[in-house]
């Protein structure tokens, strides 16, 4: 797809996540995994999972020391391989709910292991990837807004440069498309969040209140018209923003229809891939290639 070894390494396809095993433990075939990206120069994202309280110290401060210790054992692998092979220091730690026997990813204890070991990574002046701003949620609830929203903002506050998380559920098991619209609405107000508050024509301030006073208001006016898009966000049809008589007068849909409704849109709009036909052949001759070496006679969703 790229058309040469030399132009993926240039500009990789996708990055592979290889996860070691707490604590810390590297089977054969997730070492092998990052020994053959190493030498083909594509990247991986390290991802630790520590289980505060049950395979990791229950302190998060404790579970931070075995994911920097397992993380550093992925980056050894890897620049023996190939110094300079690109990595991300990543994760996907989470405390150990022993009521539940569960790993919520939603809880602010996950969601602070996550950006202090971002903080490591900085430190060590690698770029970092989180499983954050998700849910443990089952469907698109209040829930699954306040565990996504809180963790897209410590994402966005902590420098995280790679999110992995926007559209799923269930503690990582459930990715949801309604969610996903609502999630690029999230990710968007974090984008604005960060990009601050900075002065855009507002010095010297008289004339525009002077005008302010004159006209009543600011609507047209030309400081207005200039800044309007860059400085005020406007989220998409997700998002209500209407009162509530034109809510009403609109449908009265709630999140859910209207995260469907957008949806439905998106996938009448898709556009088909423009890979040539010659590429796509081959790509499928490959799969099936390597499908009837693991005993498979066709590719799934193909025709025998």
């Amino acid at each position: 797809m790229r058309g040469s070894a030399e132009a993926l390494a240039a500009r990789p396809l996708a990055i592979l996540s290889c996860c070691p095993t707490a604590p810390i433990k590297w089977s054969d075939v997730t070492s092998q995994n990052v020994i053959d990206c190493a030498r083909s120069s594509i990247p991986v994202e390290f991802i630790s999972m520590p289980l505060s309280g049950f395979v990791s110290p229950v302190t998060l401060v404790g579970s931070l020391v075995q994911h920097t210790a397992e993380t550093l054992s992925g980056l050894v692998i890897s620049q023996l391989t190939r110094p300079g092979a690109p990595v991300l220091w990543g994760g996907s730690p989470a405390i150990f709910d022993i009521r539940y026997e569960t790993t919520p990813m939603g809880a602010i204890e996950t969601m602070m292991i996550d950006c202090a070991y971002s903080e490591i990574g900085h430190f060590l002046g690698l770029p970092t990837q989180a499983y954050i701003s998700l849910s443990d949620a089952k469907q698109l609830d209040a829930q699954a807004g306040l565990e996504t929203g809180i963790g897209a903002t410590l994402a966005a506050l902590s420098g995280i440069n790679s999110v992995s998380g926007p559209g799923m559920l269930d503690f990582e098991s459930c990715q949801s498309l309604e969610k996903l619209v609502v999630d690029n609405e999230i990710c968007g107000m974090t984008r604005r969040l960060v990009r601050g508050i900075e002065p855009k024509d507002d010095f010297p301030a008289r004339p525009i209140f002077e005008e302010l006073l004159r006209e009543k208001h600011l609507l047209i006016a030309k400081h207005t018209r200039k800044h309007l898009r860059s400085e005020i966000g406007f989220p998409g049809p997700v998002i209500d923003r209407a009162n509530q008589a034109r809510w009403l007068e609109e449908g009265g849909l709630t999140l859910g229809e209207r995260a469907r409704r957008e949806v439905q849109r998106l996938v009448r709009a898709h556009q088909p891939s423009r890979l040539g036909d010659d590429v796509k052949r081959e790509l499928v001759r490959l799969m099936e290639a390597e499908a009837r070496r693991a005993g498979m006679s066709a590719l799934p969703e193909r025709d025998a």
